[in-house]
């Protein structure tokens, strides 16, 4: 095993041998059967996650909307899902369900999910970890239930744990290999994309540049270096940082909309009450009953064989589920089970650091490595599985949209939908809206809460919505600004027309026209007013 700090160790014939045509094997594989799965849930069981069908719907009216413009993608979350998929939208002319049902989002998740895997195969190469173990430690990640269930559900877990994985290839890489630039400039890159894709990779990019100055220091001791590998390490994740808040700043007047905005998690949050850990603790020992001891083990490992390879996936993903477990228990984030997805691949990584340059021949060893895979990630793939299908509590998003399916595909009695299905009403608000002959920017709508009826609907640029200039001053006088129809949410999103407009009815500029309560329980509930 190569120490790390002690660089007199490190030859050239240390580098890890390079496999990039199994990997993408393994890359094509993954990315068929989340397309396949994705697809059934999306057409089959009418099951898509709000946050991917709205940022499906941002991606879009970038270039539908009455006012398309860039910004459109919003300041609330992170850029990067929806301007990846803006280029695809427009294919919505040729595929509508691209778009209204929120398939473009699939394909995202699917593709960054694959590449999870791909980069995880590429770790355990990289390791010389046995084919055999290999093999399991790969396959066994890329089944778990949560990876199957963010590798097909449009979210952007599945991105982040890419770009962080990919990050923690790289950074073995250097720590491995004696401290090649390359490997680090590309380590510092994939922490600045993963903070464009999801805000939680800002902490690992600074628990990161941390650990770089660290191994620089004992490595070099030279200040000069330790300056260059931090600048290296955290300059990406630094610059996007700064760019994204003074955009923001720039144009819709915040920096951080995350925080100050009424759509942002931290309204949502405050708004419905959430704190403590004890739920978070149930959800881990889940999703890695085995996780305490592999960590336990890996700590062992490092300190016998002077290796920092186990510090880097604990640096990387560990410190998301810090970050998260502090802000969980303060009382700014809710429980949800996806929060603590990134337990997953650290767990798959120190494994695979544990299984570090097995032996080559068969026996005793060959067996062992084998079953410390099947029983650590075998065993968390078992008890996920029992999570997600019947811990309603602890796994509210995931029980709703997979317990259905699993239902049905065993041929059990579904008396409960669940999530599935909850946009039918939106989409018949749109088939109502489209057969209107209506101006562009006719029908105000708060897209905040409107997204999945703009996704719907065959004219997007009948819809006067948040991003558009004109929005605010319509919301205020609609009659005056040409406004026909105002779509007012009166059950389940964040809505500036019910904000600011409580009864309608009552001020007499508008009366109420249809009205749709929600098909679901967990449908959004929607009223119609045609301005008089």
């Amino acid at each position: 095993m190569t120490t790390v700090l002690d660089r007199s160790r490190v030859t050239p014939a240390s580098a890890p041998p390079r496999r990039p045509t199994r990997t993408g094997a393994v890359f094509a594989a993954a990315l068929l059967g989340y397309l396949l799965i994705g697809t059934v849930l999306v057409f089959g069981f009418d099951s898509i996650m709000e946050d991917a069908l709205a940022r499906v719907s941002a991606a879009s009216s970038v270039t539908s909307a009455s006012d398309p413009k860039l910004a459109a993608v919003g300041f609330v979350w992170t850029p990067l899902p929806a301007l990846l998929m803006v280029p695809f939208a427009p294919l919505r002319a040729l595929f509508p369900g691209l778009v209204s049902t929120g398939y473009l989002a699939v394909l995202l998740s699917a593709v960054s999910m694959a590449g999870a895997v791909a980069a995880l195969h590429g770790i355990v190469s990289d390791l010389r970890v046995r084919a055999g173990a290999r093999v399991l430690v790969v396959g066994l990640f890329a089944l778990s239930p949560l990876v199957l269930i963010y590798g097909t559900n449009g979210m952007t877990e599945a991105l982040l744990m890419l770009f962080l994985l990919l990050a923690v290839r790289a950074l073995l890489r250097w720590v491995r290999d004696g401290g090649r630039t390359n490997d680090l400039v590309a380590a510092g890159l994939f922490l600045g994309l993963g903070y464009l894709a999801r805000y939680e990779a800002i902490v690992p990019a600074a628990a990161v540049t941390v650990l770089v100055a660290v191994v620089t220091a004992v490595r070099t001791r030279d200040r000069h270096a330790v300056l260059v590998d931090v600048l290296l390490a955290g300059l990406p994740a630094a610059a996007a940082f700064v760019v994204w808040a003074v955009l923001s700043a720039v144009i819709v007047g915040s920096p951080f909309e995350q925080f100050t905005s009424a759509y942002g998690n931290a309204a949502l949050v405050s708004a419905a009450g959430s704190g403590g850990l004890a739920d978070v603790a149930r959800q881990l020992a889940a999703l890695a009953p085995l996780g305490l001891p592999v960590l336990l083990a890996a700590g062992w490992v490092t300190w016998r064989r002077r290796d920092v390879s186990a510090p880097v996936p604990v640096t990387v993903l560990g410190s998301v589920l810090a970050l998260e477990w502090l802000l969980r228990a303060s009382g700014n984030l809710f429980g949800f089970l996806r929060y603590q997805i990134m337990v997953l691949p650290l767990l798959a990584v120190l494994v695979a650091v544990l299984l570090a340059g097995a032996p080559r021949r068969r026996g005793w060893r060959s067996v062992g490595a084998a079953a410390l895979a099947v029983l650590v990630l075998g065993g968390s793939t078992v008890t996920s599985a029992v999570l997600v299908t019947n811990a309603p509590v602890l796994a509210s998003q995931e029980y709703l949209r997979v317990r259905p399916v699993v239902d049905t595909a065993l041929g059990r009695a579904v008396t409960d939908t669940g999530a599935n299905g909850m946009w039918a009403d939106d989409r018949a608000i749109a088939a109502r809206l489209d057969a209107m002959d209506l101006p562009e920017g006719g029908v105000l709508a708060d897209s905040g809460a409107a997204f999945a009826v703009v996704a719907a609907s065959a004219h997007p640029e009948r819809f006067l919505i948040t991003s558009d200039d004109g929005f605010a001053a319509a919301l205020a006088d609609p009659a005056a600004h040409g406004i026909r129809y105002v779509l007012r949410n009166d059950r389940g999103g964040v809505d500036a027309v019910r904000s600011t407009h409580p009864d309608p009815a009552a001020t007499g500029w508008a009366r109420e026209v249809a009205r749709w309560p929600g098909s679901t329980r967990w449908s959004y509930g929607w009223s119609l007013w045609q301005v008089t």
